[in-house]
């Protein structure tokens, strides 16, 4: 056997012990796995001397009898089948579930048809088709003289549910046995080869396809292709497809999530655009099978597009579609979509939770998808391993978790988890609470914030940390109690840094506060005296109220000291390759479009109320110009970069060397609600997610 594989059956069945005994109970009874003896032809049962201290003898054993054929004759009448010598095969095929079965079984060994060789192959199917293979294994092996089709029941059931080693020894068996393989029986032989990934197996057994001339069968030749493409080898699946003469919607699917799977989203759309010009019908299966070429993209349009053929052709009400869409709009960004979708399924499963849950985690937004894990459970769905991977990628640690809601704007999110993480026990650290705190400076929670760091210190006894402090600073200075957060600083018994007086010059640059600004900026440039950024801040003040001779002022002591502002710059990634651009930028090869962009969406915005807000721009120049400054910063060239490289729908992803600008920040929601587009800059302080109009930082940054 040139193309057996070389796995060991020394272990194969030889005389197998077991018998059947019948447990009855009230209602039923049913036949225990370990209680037959099978051997030859004849069917004996072990244990046939029935035990001793039965006290009622045959009169219980009549009853019992009788009990059970009014069991099995209820059940006939039931599911509509009429007595007679078929009974058996009408019965055995209306059954679904292993418990029913071995009664039905149990029936047949007491009335003696289990040795009727078609009843007993039913059996073994249906054994198989149950999953139940241990069984079907047993009673296969107590038959006599098997022919091809029972050898074929056993492989099938094997390769669908395992062990598939078990397929590949059992064709070796069957060749001892003088029986070769077939038509029906190589399909599940590749099946099995394709689990195992046993591609050395998988070509001997193409080779004695060829040899036998069955490469041209529509159903082995779908096999071959789908156990190419699961080794990972899509030119031989490609290649067999071609080859055949007569292809099925299979055929079409096995290699269209072949290339899927293997990453080659563009071949597996290329070939479902082919397939529509062919007489084959794409199905349900087809859907299921391109929509993740769609995610792999990230290509919303042509996922949209592939939603209307869905609605088009009547799949919308299958569940696993409906599944591949949500996971779909998840993956290319459009989380509201695909939580439209979830919102109007009637029957969700494990894996429409998964879906909506693992689109969230992806795109970043680690609250929804722990809230959405939270309502899968009050619904009573169990979650399953891939459930779980989702849910500990959004809280790897509780503690990061909790700062990034913070810096993503989920402050209230971030004091819901720290709830749930006091509920189950667990003893915060010094670190959670540095999280808690930054989450709710980043959120504004001035109450909330004074409260944690009181029950930090009363409750866990944590003595406060620079760090403590400095989130405090900043929470009270970004919500105007600049007072209260000078004296923290003042009074507080560790020698104050040079980031939290920094913390507070910014506060006092939110706020305008010239004389706090003047005094905080002299004890940081002390201690800072070559810090360019705290120099720019102190100038930002100044410029904020028209002080231009003080921002000159600073400006000629930077250029004393041999000081330079650090230019901001923006990167963008679109198709695998980073662009930076820095503020009036043109030298970008598409400047030309990048900036007609602009242009059109500056008179769009005014359209919509946008005004640009010159106030920060440190030149005592006129408005007019003062607006050209603002409309060439790094960050919007690289959105209208972004939007005239990517498809429409796409999220577009910047990250910023510093703080967004405010006149950059309302630019970009206005953008974001013009071109309908999410829009995410990470700058030097947090995310920002622009979605419609809005920001999560809810302009508190």
């Amino acid at each position: 056997m040139d193309w057996a594989p070389s796995i060991s059956h020394s272990s194969t069945f030889h005389g197998f012990h077991t018998f059947y005994r019948f447990c009855n109970d009230k209602h039923s009874f049913a036949m225990n796995s370990d209680v037959a003896v099978i051997r030859g032809s004849t069917c004996v049962a072990a244990s046939a001397k029935q035990p001793k201290q039965i006290p009622k003898g045959k009169s219980q054993a009549n009853t019992v009898s009788r009990k059970r054929n009014t069991l099995l004759q209820h059940a006939v009448k039931q599911l509509g089948i009429a007595e007679g010598s078929n009974m058996y095969v009408s019965l055995l095929g209306a059954i679904n579930d292993v418990q029913a079965l071995k009664q039905v079984h149990a029936h047949m060994f007491r009335t003696g048809l289990d040795q009727t060789r078609y009843l007993v192959n039913k059996l073994v199917d249906m054994y198989c088709i149950c999953g139940n293979m241990e069984i079907a294994r047993l009673v296969f092996d107590s038959i006599p003289d098997r022919n091809s089709f029972l050898w074929n029941v056993m492989i099938k059931g094997y390769a669908i549910n395992g062990p598939c080693d078990e397929v590949l020894l059992l064709c070796c068996q069957m060749q001892e046995e003088g029986l070769q393989p077939d038509k029906y029986t190589f399909p599940f032989l590749l099946k099995a080869s394709a689990s195992l990934i046993a591609l050395q197996e998988g070509k001997q057994i193409h080779n004695r396809i060829i040899r036998y001339g069955l490469e041209s069968d529509v159903f082995v030749g779908t096999a071959l292709i789908d156990m190419y493409a699961k080794c990972g080898l899509m030119e031989f699946a490609r290649h067999v497809f071609d080859k055949m003469p007569e292809r099925n919607v299979v055929s079409w699917n096995a290699l269209i999530a072949g290339y899927v799977q293997n990453g080659l989203a563009n071949d597996a759309l290329e070939v479902f655009d082919q397939m529509q010009l062919t007489d084959v019908n794409p199905n349900a299966t087809t859907m299921v099978s391109i929509l993740p070429a769609c995610a792999q993209l990230e290509d919303l349009e042509q996922g949209r597009r592939i939603h209307d053929y869905v609605i088009e052709n009547g799949f919308q009400e299958d569940v696993s579609v409906v599944n591949s869409l949500v996971a779909m709009y998840s993956n290319c960004g459009d989380v509201e979509g695909a939580q439209q979708l979830f919102d109007k399924m009637c029957n969700r499963t494990v894996v429409s939770w998964n879906a909506l849950i693992a689109g969230y985690e992806h795109m970043g937004y680690a609250g929804e998808a722990l809230m959405l894990f939270h309502q899968m459970q009050q619904a009573g769905m169990k979650p399953n391993w891939a459930t779980m991977v989702s849910v500990l990628a959004a809280c790897a640690d509780l503690a990061a978790l909790q700062q990034g809601y913070g810096a993503h704007g989920y402050g209230k999110d971030a004091l819901a988890i720290f709830s749930q993480m006091q509920q189950s026990g667990m003893e915060p650290s010094p670190i959670t609470f540095v999280c808690i705190l930054f989450a709710c400076s980043q959120a504004g929670l001035v109450d909330e914030g004074r409260q944690y760091f009181e029950i930090m210190t009363r409750d866990y006894y944590i003595t406060p940390s620079m760090e403590h402090y400095s989130c405090m600073v900043d929470l009270l200075g970004r919500a105007g109690h600049l007072d209260e957060a000078k004296e923290i600083i003042e009074k507080m018994p560790i020698q104050p840094n040079a980031n939290m007086w920094g913390a507070l010059l910014s506060a006092c640059r939110i706020h305008c506060n010239i004389e706090l600004g003047e005094q905080v900026s002299k004890r940081l440039l002390a201690l800072e005296p070559k810090h360019d950024g705290y120099y720019v801040l102190a100038s930002n003040i100044y410029a904020a109220t028209r002080s231009w001779d003080d921002v000159a002022r600073l400006r000629a002591t930077m250029k004393e000291k041999g000081l330079r502002k650090t230019p901001g710059c923006s990167l963008i990634e679109v198709n695998n390759r980073i662009y930076t651009f820095f503020v009036g930028d043109q030298r970008h090869p598409q400047s030309e479009e990048i900036y007609g962009m602009l242009e059109m969406l500056d008179r769009q915005m005014k359209a919509a109320g946008y005004v640009p807000n010159t106030k920060y721009v440190l030149h005592d120049v006129e408005e007019e110009v003062k607006e050209d400054i603002l409309s060439s910063h790094s960050e919007k060239l690289a959105i209208a970069f972004g939007l005239i490289s990517t498809t429409p729908g796409i999220p577009i992803r910047i990250t910023k060397n510093l703080r967004v600008c405010v006149d950059c920040h309302n630019a970009t929601k206005f953008i974001s609600k013009i071109v309908k587009r999410e829009i995410i800059v990470r700058d030097g302080n947090r995310f920002h997610h622009f979605r419609d109009g809005f920001c999560t930082c809810g302009d508190y940054w």
